[in-house]
């Protein structure tokens, strides 16, 4: 099975820059206790990182973050595609040797 490059880079963009508007959300309403559940899950400490949002800092992230994830998994795809063996055909020609 092949996967289309460009369409599994964009929803894979999408759905991360969805996830970001989410994080940014929760981050613009209660940034301390954002900064405490993130550290909570990273078992890190994050103590005083914690800075506001601006428009123009969540567009250059929803852009960044959407870009750099969409052409991620566009590459993934892309060498996917390139590894995937066909199964059968592979099987048949080492049973016939």
């Amino acid at each position: 099975m092949k996967l289309n490059v460009w369409g599994f880079g964009l929803a894979v963009g999408v759905v991360i820059a969805a996830a970001f508007t989410i994080c940014a959300f929760f981050v613009a309403i209660a940034p301390q206790a954002t900064t405490e559940f993130i550290g909570y899950l990273l078992h890190i400490n994050l103590t005083g990182l914690s800075r506001p949002i601006s428009w123009p800092s969540y567009i250059a992230g929803i852009i960044g973050v959407g870009l750099w994830a969409g052409l991620s998994a566009a590459a993934a795809a892309k060498l996917y595609n390139f590894f995937d063996l066909d199964v059968n055909r592979v099987y048949t020609h080492l049973c016939r040797g």
